[in-house]
């Protein structure tokens, strides 16, 4: 485990899918999940993992980039999740610690799950004073498709139920989803649905969906605000991308290892910043394609309260 500290928060990472493992805010960690690779492997493979090559779901694990088409391998019903059965989340990255900065990174060989091009990717996490950021680049050498988020999730209670918390997402509107979580490519107002959290509230009740950022995608904006109405522990994610994928852990289990004993379902939240979901097949989604002589960009912000 590799760690960085400031006067107030302490972070622990797994090069394990260039993961964070834990966020201590004083005694408290506000990351849930499992740390050591075996239980990670045993149970929630995600937690707190970069994925990629993309994050969320392809439908039908197939992408048209250029006027070919190339098949992905599945991992989800005959579609793809967060890059494939043997995606980033899966696989030691390459660590170099610095004073206030971990680097990971990784290599993806032309065809790696079915992606065009050699990806070079890297994740550097950085922690001042109360601010964790996570700086993810990728460079190809085809044209390809690109989209990392991180998958921590988080319950700023420390333990409980997740849905608890107090959320306030900065978003006008919501991607509807079919059973298999993917997007039809319709995009909704969330004013008077119960996506609608511009003012903040009890997460209450499971959500999987993605909600569109106000902002301009490639400019910092703030994504989330959530909170903990007892201790009054709370955080901002800010992001550079455009869409946030909020997840409720519907799917934890007693028979999901954790740091303090199994993953209670609905005990956290995974955020999860990121391009539109499923863009490659949307053409009126933002682009995920990544060009030779390009840089993949997109920065993500934790700011602790």
């Amino acid at each position: 485990m590799l760690e960085l500290q400031s006067d107030t928060i302490r972070a622990v990472f797994n090069p394990y899918g260039a993961r964070l493992v834990s966020l201590f805010m004083g005694e408290t960690d506000v990351v849930m999940g499992a740390a050591e690779k075996s239980d990670l492997e045993a149970g929630e493979i995600y937690a707190g993992a970069v994925c990629g090559r993309i994050a969320g779901r392809i439908t039908n694990a197939r992408i048209a980039l250029d006027g070919k088409t190339y098949a992905l391998t599945p991992n989800m019903d005959g579609h793809q999740l967060h890059g494939g059965p043997d995606n980033f989340a899966t696989r030691d990255w390459q660590a170099e610690p610095a004073k206030n900065s971990i680097r990971f990174t990784i290599h993806s060989p032309d065809g790696d799950q079915g992606y065009p091009g050699a990806l070079d990717a890297t994740a550097t996490y950085a922690l001042e004073d109360s601010v964790l950021s996570l700086d993810l680049e990728a460079r190809t050498t085809k044209p390809t498709v690109v989209n990392l988020t991180n998958h921590a999730y988080w319950n700023m209670a420390g333990q409980g139920s997740g849905l608890g918390q107090l959320a306030e997402i900065n978003a006008h509107s919501y991607l509807p989803l079919d059973d298999l979580k993917l997007p039809g490519g319709e995009i909704r107002k969330v004013d008077g649905t119960r996506w609608d959290f511009r003012k903040a509230r009890p997460v209450a009740e499971a959500y999987d969906h993605a909600f569109i950022l106000n902002g301009k995608r490639g400019e910092m904006k703030r994504a989330i605000s959530l909170s903990d109405p007892v201790s009054g522990r709370a955080m901002e994610v800010f992001c550079t991308e455009g869409c946030l994928q909020f997840y409720t852990a519907d799917h934890w289990g007693p028979q999901m290892p954790g740091k303090n004993g199994p993953l209670e379902r609905h005990s956290a939240i995974a955020l999860e910043p990121q391009n539109y979901p499923d863009a490659p097949s949307h053409a009126d989604f933002p682009s995920a394609v990544l060009r030779p002589g390009e840089t993949y960009r997109h920065r993500i912000e934790w700011r602790f309260a």
